[in-house]
């Protein structure tokens, strides 16, 4: 990638729920742009796809029939208008480049195979990616230091000054589109899971025989001879625990200082199973 003990922050630094339905629009609810961005590293966007450009024009891959499958149909086709959009107007860019640039603006990531399909704008954000892993060491040191007795390894002012520097980094880039194209494609890309956990469309239509989220993705693409990035458990598992790390970080209501930034250490379980990904989809650069 170019990526419990009770404490007043447990309900806040919380998986994301899982979804329910399939694109029903939810109305506007405030998403974080890192969910998309971590789901879609998995290649989940292009094995649906795939798996819809067959549908509407062959029967190769999937059957279906109005007298036993109508309801199925009609999920696929709103799922479709959901996550693959045509722009409103001529003036509009192509959505999914927009998403792209987002990401690259938000935290100067691109997504494999996508990095030459948007418009690369120079004012991306180039102090992301260090300032995070700045964040995850310093609060390791303070986590560690919970079973010293001496010398102290955490710093909580650097660690401070660091998440008041992400807070206003981050604020200072969700301008324009990014709320809503996050916002829009939280919900979008949590109805394809909704499909991977559906055992009549999985099983019984694609013949898929895996049970997992992560595993069933990875047997789809290899049906459909699209990549699948083999460590998309790490990856969905990132999705939303950083999403709720940077919706915290990102609350207008806190103020950064060395108090509140030392009750993280009090969050290890969060951040080992964060770190844990993170190495995993990193190769240990981390």
């Amino acid at each position: 990638m170019s990526i419990q003990r009770e404490s007043n922050l447990t309900s806040t630094f919380s998986t994301a729920p899982p979804a329910s339905c399939c694109c029903t629009n939810p109305g506007y609810i405030k998403r974080h742009l890192i969910y998309s961005y971590f789901v879609e590293s998995s290649g989940i966007v292009e094995v649906f796809r795939a798996l819809f450009a067959s549908y509407f024009t062959t029967d190769d891959i999937i059957k279906l029939n109005h007298q036993d499958d109508k309801e199925l149909i009609e999920r696929l086709k709103e799922v479709v208008a959901f996550v693959y959009p045509r722009s409103a107007s001529t003036i509009t860019p192509d959505l999914e480049e927009l998403r792209y640039n987002a990401y690259w603006r938000l935290f100067g990531y691109t997504i494999k195979g996508k990095e030459n399909k948007f418009v690369k704008v120079s004012s991306y954000n180039k102090e992301y990616n260090k300032l995070f892993e700045g964040i995850m060491y310093e609060t390791f040191q303070g986590i560690l230091d919970k079973g010293i007795t001496i010398e102290k390894l955490g710093n909580p002012a650097a660690l401070a000054e660091m998440l008041d520097n992400l807070q206003k980094l981050l604020h200072n880039r969700t301008y324009n589109e990014i709320e809503d194209i996050a916002s829009h494609y939280a919900v979008a890309f949590e109805s394809l899971f909704v499909l991977l956990d559906d055992d009549n469309l999985m099983q019984n239509r694609l013949n898929i025989r895996s049970v997992s989220r992560y595993q069933r993705l990875i047997e789809l693409g290899e049906k459909l001879k699209v990549p699948v990035a083999k460590e998309s458990l790490y990856l969905f598992n990132l999705a939303s625990r950083m999403e709720a790390f940077l919706t915290l970080v990102e609350n207008p209501t806190i103020t950064w200082d060395s108090t509140k930034a030392s009750e993280l250490f009090e969050e290890e379980d969060s951040f080992k199973e964060i770190s844990s990904a993170w190495y995993q989809i990193t190769g240990g650069t981390s």
